[in-house]
């Protein structure tokens, strides 16, 4: 992350707007411009956490919702996002998703006791080959059965899965309620 402020100025609005601008505004910029491929990796995790916490807030809901939509609750967590498991648990509690937050405690817990965490999938997915297509089953062989019914119920009691408010709605009223003091946070890179 070499030019914190130059990442910071792409993913949110002008200064002159930032007064202005709305929770869900700063979100949407934010989510529009975050896989520019000049923005913020994850991948340095020292420049990532220079970054205003509102905006590694915003980043990590957003990297936790997209692979849930794609992949999953495993698919988060063996993929890079994975390695934020507890920054993405800190958040939730922050904004009060606390229903979202227990559910990845929980998960958190499962892969602790069968020895799977983050970086241990994160690593078993980079022995891959490129374009090998394999089942998690097969990538993972250390978990059984029980693993994946333990997973699936807890999975089944995050948002996305539960008739329960979306963890953006969480995070917008965590920003406006805090508003002042997040934008100054991040005015002084603008």
């Amino acid at each position: 992350m070499n030019n914190l402020h130059a990442i910071v100025q792409q993913l949110v609005p002008e200064k002159e707007l930032m007064p202005t601008t709305s929770a869900s505004e700063l979100i949407e910029h934010v989510c529009s411009n975050r896989y520019k491929k000049e923005n913020c990796s994850k991948e340095d995790k020292q420049g990532f956490k220079q970054l205003p916490r509102v905006l590694q807030d915003i980043i990590l809901l957003i990297d936790l919702d997209t692979e849930l939509n794609i992949n999953g609750v495993l698919g988060f967590i063996e993929n890079s996002s994975g390695r934020y498991l507890d920054e993405t648990i800190d958040v939730l509690g922050r904004i009060r998703a606390v229903n979202d937050a227990n559910a990845l405690k929980e998960i958190k817990d499962i892969l602790r006791e069968y020895d799977a965490g983050a970086h241990k999938l994160n690593d078993d997915i980079q022995h891959l080959q490129q374009y090998e297509v394999r089942s998690y089953a097969q990538t993972h062989p250390i978990l059984d059965d029980e693993f994946y019914d333990r997973i699936q119920r807890a999975e089944e009691k995050l948002y996305i899965n539960a008739n329960q408010e979306n963890v953006f709605d969480h995070l917008m009223r965590y920003i406006e309620a805090n508003k002042k003091e997040l934008m100054d946070e991040i005015v002084v890179y603008l």
